[in-house]
């Protein structure tokens, strides 16, 4: 065991809510901007970019705040968009930010958390890990259905991503959230596969690979829907009846009924 101390900062800003009321409520947008650094040298390169791990993600939550900031209609409810530091050390930026809360009374309503969107393709469906536990799951789905985008399920439910990212944080602090990707169809599985062969945590994650700068748009509008649904609904996101995060870490906290199997 090695123990030391590191400084990594998390950024923050804020758009505050118009709502008297609901203002005091964040919506958070989360995507994590560290990598790797410096490391083993491949090729001559030793720079790990992480221009889709997790610059990509960063990108779309910058866009999001730019078009919060510009549409002249602020939300309801607060809008929390932060770029948070050691991620990839063990979620080390998000566990601070639900213990050392920035906002108000630190009241969090939900977490959209964006990390490694391939947007490589144009894809036409995404995935929201953990859309099954809370009523966040729904509003995605609507968010997205209106540019013409499906929510899949869970392609992956072996790789239990739910519990792999900074959204974790969130739940643990018993606040529904989600972990927002592109989805598998039009191509996506191939280009996901093949990213995570070839360039996932090596250095050839950089802005070499072939972006598609209009799936980039498309992913920005989906995440500026979503966090708009949120933040201007009168009832915050719930966890559904008997959901065993919920049961865990949200204890006492008002339920959605469970949705029926389809």
């Amino acid at each position: 065991v090695k123990r030391g101390r590191i400084v990594s900062e998390n950024v923050a800003a804020l758009v505050e809510g118009r709502d008297p009321k609901l203002k005091a409520e964040a919506v958070v947008m989360s995507a994590h901007m560290d990598h790797l650094g410096i490391g083993e040298a491949i090729n001559g390169d030793k720079i790990y970019n992480g221009a889709m791990d997790n610059a990509s993600g960063v990108a779309t939550m910058l866009e999001t705040a730019r078009a919060f900031a510009t549409s002249g209609t602020r939300p309801r409810r607060s809008i929390l968009f932060v770029a948070l530091g050691g991620e990839e050390e063990g979620l080390i930026g998000s566990d601070y930010l639900t213990r050392h809360p920035v906002v108000g009374n630190g009241k969090v309503v939900a977490d959209v958390n964006l990390d490694m969107p391939i947007l490589l393709y144009d894809f036409q469906d995404v995935v929201a890990f953990g859309a099954e536990h809370s009523t966040l799951g729904p509003i995605v789905a609507d968010a997205a259905a209106k540019i013409g985008v499906s929510l899949s399920p869970d392609p992956m439910p072996s790789e239990n991503l739910f519990v792999r990212s900074d959204h974790y944080s969130f739940v643990k602090a018993g606040v529904p959230s989600i972990f927002l990707v592109t989805g598998f169809k039009n191509g996506g599985e191939k280009a996901f596969r093949a990213f995570l062969k070839s360039n996932y945590h090596q250095v050839g994650d950089d802005v070499s690979q072939p972006f598609d700068w209009n799936a980039g748009a498309k992913f920005a509008r989906i995440n500026y829907l979503i966090a708009r649904e949120i933040a201007n609904r009168d009832e915050a996101p719930r966890w559904y009846e008997g959901n065993s995060y919920g049961d865990r870490y949200a204890k006492g906290a008002p339920r959605a009924p469970k949705p029926a199997a389809r």
